[in-house]
């Protein structure tokens, strides 16, 4: 038995402590033909090793990851886009067809029970409203951009507040429209955010909500007023047997938007009233005060699924008003939404529909969604939007807009806005995407 134990002690010197099983055998081979052992010393050795073996598999996997790479949690999702934009033939005007890309990654690191880091990238150009990015110029290399950077604290004892600091995810309720009158759904404010939310109920089902939000718009580094951005939305959630009735109000401001040293151009939408201040230079001609009203409410009709998806009709509206004294018309949004299915799992699918009027100056252009029309305010009209789920990763998305201009205004001239009432434009996207 001594003479194994120096045997394996030879074989650890010569391989290390973590021996693969076929040099282990070579040399087991070799000292055999040399008759330095036996065959019976070949059994007792390879036993001995496979235990050794076997207790360092368990040691390692009794070894936990360290804690702070546990808490985290690691998402994305990849998306490709045709996008198709045509005029009518009477306007002269050039269709577009483009092929766009858009992938995000990020993380949620829970660093205690009552403190959360949030972080993403993504693909795009900077645009606040848009992580796409074009397929175009000779293969170029694409940017990546911070699109999130965030901490949320939800101190213990205090669970119904939520305190949210840095670039986040846009903390106001809104209904999951196809189309959003205020914000688009890529838009990430930046500043700070409180969240509180009241539980009751005999299953604590219902719940009283108010999202406030004060968000940095520009930072000047002369003797400027700084542009800001206040929303504070309060609003209630009942579930009553298969109904959900979601419904808020609120009222959002910005603060010196109309400063001359703020340009029109950080975002690519336009609609708004604007003024020249000097020559190439385009300013915001006021700030704007807008209050809101909108609900949503979604009816589980069966338990049952229709056609592979789940039985749910969603209905949401919303309406808004510039209450901004300076503007004297074109104040005005409102829309409408039926949807039916859920889009979730392998199988699912979802058809919606959705009217949509939103005049030039009912709200900033700047965050508004990007997709509907050419991006901004002074349209009108129709969205349909179908989607398939090929795999629970695996997603199939069909929206089409038709839209009209409302006003005659010239105030996009650059993205061909401009004048002619009633101008009919249909834009038409096709989207894989894949989530991870």
């Amino acid at each position: 038995m001594r003479r194994i134990g120096f045997v394996c002690m030879g074989i650890g010197l010569l391989f290390g402590a973590a021996v693969h099983a076929q040099s282990n055998q070579a040399l087991l081979d070799l000292l055999l033909r040399k008759g330095l052992i036996s065959s019976q010393d070949v059994q007792e050795v390879k036993a001995q090793f496979d235990a050794d073996l076997a207790r360092t598999v368990e040691q390692y996997s009794k070894t936990k990851t360290a804690s702070w790479v546990e808490k985290m949690t690691f998402y994305g999702d990849l998306r490709l886009r045709t996008d198709n934009i045509s005029y009518e033939e009477r306007f002269q005007k050039a269709d577009r067809l483009q092929f766009r890309i858009r992938l995000r990654l990020g993380l949620d690191w829970k660093i205690t029970d009552w403190a959360t880091i949030g972080a993403r990238v993504a693909t795009g150009e900077g645009s606040p409203v848009s992580e796409n990015q074009n397929l175009t110029d000779t293969f170029r290399k694409k940017p990546i951009q911070l699109d999130a950077a965030y901490v949320t604290l939800q101190l213990p004892h205090a669970d119904w507040l939520k305190v949210t600091g840095g670039k986040m995810n846009n903390p106001i309720w809104q209904p999951r429209f196809i189309s959003p009158l205020i914000y688009d759904p890529d838009v990430t404010p930046e500043g700070v955010a409180e969240q509180f939310t009241v539980k009751f109920g005999d299953n604590q089902q219902h719940r009283f909500f108010a999202n406030l939000g004060q968000f940095a718009v520009k930072e000047f580094s002369s003797d400027s007023d700084d542009v800001y951005l206040f929303d504070f939305e309060a609003g209630a959630e009942w579930k009553v047997s298969r109904l959900t009735l979601t419904a808020a109000g609120g009222y959002y401001f910005t603060r010196h938007l109309a400063n001359p040293g703020y340009k029109v151009g950080d975002s690519l939408n336009l609609g708004n009233t604007t003024v020249i201040s000097a020559p190439s230079v385009t300013n915001y001609f006021a700030d704007f005060k807008v209050a809101y009203a909108r609900a949503e409410t979604a009816w589980t009709i069966s338990d049952k699924p229709f056609l592979g998806t789940p039985s749910v009709l969603t209905l949401g509206g919303e309406y808004l008003k510039n209450l901004t004294d300076a503007y004297k018309a074109d104040t005005d949004g409102w829309s409408v939404q039926l949807v039916f299915g859920q889009a979730r799992k392998k199988g699912q699918w979802q058809i919606g529909y959705q009217y949509k009027y939103l005049e030039a100056d009912a709200t900033w252009d700047a965050i508004s969604d990007s997709d509907y029309g050419l991006g901004g305010t002074d349209r009108k009209g129709h969205i349909i939007r179908a989607i398939y789920n090929v795999q629970d990763w695996w997603q199939l998305v069909f929206t089409s807009f038709i839209t009209q201009k409302i006003s005659s205004r010239p105030n996009s001239i650059v993205h061909n806005q401009q004048g002619f009432a009633g101008e009919n434009m249909l834009r038409l996207e096709f989207d894989t995407q894949f989530r991870f």
